[in-house]
């Protein structure tokens, strides 16, 4: 898999919009709460991310792995991502190499990690995740080091969030219902 080019994916500016400036969030009707307010990255980015040396064995990863329960963690050299190794990909190389364990990380992450900077919109990103068969993107700075990561599951919370709040309102509107 490729990596993105250098800070991320590029996100256009909506019309009528300063390069960068958010667009005023949408109120609904009567109640006076935002709706689909555009959501980046930054906005569920987890800046606490477990991560490991490329020489780290897979023993200590998936040890992390379980101390910090998660199922991934970000191989970083210099600050920078050079991989994610999932737990995934560990089970499925016990069957090729029996002493995955004792292994160093980087063996197991499939070429260059695929990232995006904290301005690429989350729609973007489910995109990205999408087309890569990925749950996981690494968050990177200008300079490409680690600022922290975004999961499948990360973005799956702020939607079910958003429907709900749409939901609330089609029922506030809707007597019917």
């Amino acid at each position: 898999m490729g990596g993105t080019p250098q800070g991320g994916v590029q996100q256009q500016p909506r019309a009528g919009t300063p390069q960068g400036q958010p667009s005023p969030p949408q109120q609904s009707g009567r109640t006076g709460r935002s709706l689909l307010k555009p959501v980046s990255v930054d906005d569920v980015v987890a800046e606490d991310v477990v991560t490991v040396d490329p020489d780290t064995p897979v023993r200590t990863a998936v040890a992390e792995m379980s101390e910090r329960d998660v199922g991934s963690v970000v191989v970083v050299e210099d600050g920078r991502p050079t991989g994610v190794l999932t737990d995934r990909a560990v089970a499925l190389a016990l069957e090729e190499t029996p002493n995955v364990a004792d292994r160093p990380a980087e063996e197991l992450v499939d070429g260059e990690p695929i990232t995006v900077d904290a301005s690429t919109t989350i729609f973007e990103a489910l995109q990205l995740m999408r087309d890569e068969g990925i749950r996981r993107l690494p968050v990177v700075g200008d300079d490409g080091r680690l600022q922290g990561i975004v999961t499948l599951d990360d973005a799956l919370v702020l939607l079910a969030s958003e429907l709900d709040k749409l939901a609330t309102t089609v029922e506030d509107q809707s007597p019917r219902l």
